[in-house]
């Protein structure tokens, strides 16, 4: 008879196995003195961890429980399963999300009705040398659960939750000047150079151009919907800018930001190797492209006005729905952040397109090149 061979991955009483010569993946719990399974139809890992976590989460989702029988890390988990792991910051998540279990192992949520307990939790991450903004991030995040699991009708009341404060910060990423914005753009590789271009002509936030596709750039009426559609807008609001002249001029298909055919979700190494080859210092970091159009646009006359709107830090009420196509929308904004990156930009690097062989087998390759990549045939 077939027996299972490791425990993969568990969550509770239940884990992942797969039988000897199998590729498929079992859920697998202890009933009595004998293994149960049932498979998940699924031969990826991934896949199978999902579903694992999913079902887990099935069973043991209640409603409006008392948060004196409730534990903790039940809300805590979950969170992190529904909604942690699938945001942008879903390692900080983790990370946060660690912190409170670590350090509230065994506790109901009412245990937090404590607030000098709270208190300790706060020497404690301390002791782990967090800056105070960290540790914000991290009861946040806690926080957050809670709110969630009391919204969805999981518990009848949440605790208060205490917060710190956190002094007024400078904006993250230095400002640079345009002699250090063209020596990072000289040292930087085809696709981060796209990243560069479009994040001083939009003055967007990174994850907007990092995840920017052409069914989001209206060519014919000169318009970036920074918020794809479906995408929910949040706190970070993210509007729809000019299509500027400069970046006009930059064609592409699918992803904006794409390497050796695959779209680049996280240009960190990249901008750490270009940013160290300009012999720029660390203050300098992606948000330094937005936090530097935005002090181009005030220089160059820009309206605090546009200049906010242009950032996504005003949101347009109903009445402005349509404002977007009226050709004096964001013009100054526009102008002056074409200004800037013609001042930065010499030439986009080549979209390449074609097919390169490896082992024998045709491999379709698309993305920016500086040039074609030794064995692409075609262009």
């Amino acid at each position: 008879m077939a027996r299972y061979t490791r425990r993969e991955f568990q969550i509770g009483d239940y884990w992942l196995d797969q039988r000897d010569g199998s590729p498929a993946w079992y859920r697998c719990w202890i009933e009595g003195s004998r293994t149960k399974r049932v498979s998940l139809n699924t031969a990826d890992l991934e896949e199978a961890k999902t579903a694992l976590k999913e079902f887990f989460i099935l069973q043991h989702t209640k409603t409006l429980e008392e948060p004196a029988s409730t534990p903790l890390a039940d809300i805590l988990k979950r969170y992190q399963a529904e909604h942690g792991d699938k945001v942008v910051s879903s390692s900080s998540s983790a990370v946060a999300v660690g912190y409170w279990l670590d350090h509230f192992n065994g506790a109901t949520v009412d245990f937090l009705s404590d607030v000098t307990k709270q208190e300790e939790f706060h020497r404690y991450l301390r002791g782990k040398d967090l800056k105070e903004s960290s540790i914000l991030r991290v009861i946040t995040t806690g926080k957050a659960a809670l709110n969630r699991a009391y919204k969805r009708g999981e518990l009848k009341h949440v605790p208060y939750i205490l917060t710190v404060k956190v002094g007024a910060a400078e904006p993250i990423g230095r400002p640079m000047d345009v002699a250090e914005l063209r020596r990072l753009y000289k040292a930087a590789a085809p696709h981060l150079k796209v990243f560069i271009g479009w994040m001083l002509g939009t003055a967007a936030r990174t994850e907007a151009i990092t995840s920017l596709t052409a069914e989001q750039v209206e060519r014919e009426d000169h318009l970036i919907n920074l918020n794809p559609a479906g995408r929910a807008q949040t706190k970070k609001y993210r509007p729809t800018v000019r299509l500027i002249p400069s970046l006009a001029a930059c064609q592409f298909r699918g992803n904006l930001v794409v390497e050796k055919s695959k779209p680049v979700h996280d240009v960190k190494s990249a901008w750490r190797t270009a940013r160290a080859a300009a012999d720029l210092d660390d203050k300098v970091n992606p948000y330094s492209l937005r936090h530097t159009a935005a002090r181009w646009m005030r220089r160059e006359g820009v309206s605090e006005w546009d200049t906010a709107t242009q950032l996504g830090h005003r949101r347009p009420g109903v009445t402005e729905r349509y404002t977007a196509y009226d050709p004096a929308y964001l013009k100054g904004a526009g102008e002056a952040l074409d200004k800037l990156v013609n001042a930065v930009v010499d030439e986009w690097p080549t979209w390449g397109e074609g097919t390169a062989w490896r082992s024998g087998k045709p491999v379709q390759r698309v993305g920016w090149y500086a040039k074609l990549p030794d064995g692409f045939n075609g262009a």
